[in-house]
Order: structure tokens, then sequence, then C-alpha cells
């Protein structure tokens, strides 16, 4: 599998990251897209619900911004 970091850890905006691995886009050559982000806690993912074979992450607003930007280029 061929993937393309987008905002993450040695993606081209690690500025939301400072150099580290916080939340991060990541995209394959066979059109999916991986999200990293913070775990919820008990009380954020008490009020969500989602099939046993997924899950929630926490990214902020400004990296979905960001991506948006460079997606659009």
């Amino acid at each position: 599998m061929k993937i393309t970091r987008i905002i993450g850890e040695d993606g081209p905006r690690t500025e939301l990251c400072a150099g580290s691995a916080c939340p991060a886009f990541i995209l394959t050559e066979s059109g999916e897209a991986f999200v990293q982000g913070t775990r919820l806690s008990a009380d954020e993912a008490a009020q969500l619900s989602a099939p046993a074979h997924e899950t929630f992450v926490k990214i902020p607003v400004a990296v979905l911004q960001r991506l948006a930007a460079q997606l659009d280029q």
C-alpha cells in the first residue's frame, strides 16, 4: 500500500504538529484516507455511537481547514 502523508509527521503540513505525530491525514493510492487524532474521553465516547468495528478521534478544526486548502490546490 502506497501512502501519502498530508498533515502530520513527515507530511508537508507539519506546522500544526511541531514535528510530532499529532493529528494526521494519510491518503492511500487506492483512494482511502486514514485519520489520526486524540482518543475520546469516556464522557465524550458515551455521547456518541459507532459500530463495533469503528471509532471516533478528535482533531482540531484548524487541521481540517488546512487539509481542505491542501486538497483544493
